[in-house]
């Protein structure tokens, strides 16, 4: 699925992201996000837009226009990040075939730094997502930012590994 979907254009409407996919097996909550199985989400806008300095200008009909993705290598990171308290699926896994060159499950936060700081120097970044629980502020994820992808891990040391990311289709 995943060598299909890294080809999706930005703004591909539902129907022929579904046509090219198969269809989700659910709608994640009440969100325009669905569920196509083995850790994907594809998140969609209800409009297409463009960036026109700070200001984001829509344009278009009214629909559900694809904008990226989600994969998660486990479900329960799939549900934290979501924020999830329930997920009515069991089957994310790791791609076994690798993200991207350069980029697989397994890989530690150092390697992938490393490779960031090679690959895209000065093109990338790096930071920390926390969230309240209970009054306190926790660690959600440490994260790295590069080209469309948004590599997520779920600890703070430098040896966690690659739990999920998030990928930006690109535009046409």
């Amino acid at each position: 699925m995943w060598n299909t979907l890294k080809h999706i254009k930005k703004f591909t409407a539902r129907a022929e992201l579904e046509q090219r996919v198969a269809r989700p097996m659910f709608q994640i909550e009440d969100r325009l996000v669905y569920y196509h199985g083995s850790g994907f989400a594809v998140y969609y806008s209800p409009r297409c837009f463009r960036i026109e300095g700070i200001q984001r200008v829509e344009y278009g009909q009214p629909g559900e226009y694809a904008v990226g993705l989600y994969h998660f290598s486990d479900v329960e990171a799939l549900r934290t990040e979501l924020g999830l308290d329930a997920f009515p699926a069991e089957d994310a896994a790791p791609l076994e075939q690798g993200i991207d060159s350069g980029i697989a499950y397994g890989m530690t936060f150092h390697q992938l730094h490393r490779w960031a700081c090679e690959a895209m120097p000065g093109d990338h970044r790096e930071g920390e997502t926390w969230r309240q629980v209970q009054g306190e502020l926790t660690l959600l994820r440490r994260f790295i930012q590069c080209g469309p992808y948004e590599l997520y891990f779920y600890g703070k040391s430098r040896r966690t590994k690659l739990t999920g990311f998030r990928y930006v289709f690109p535009e046409a």
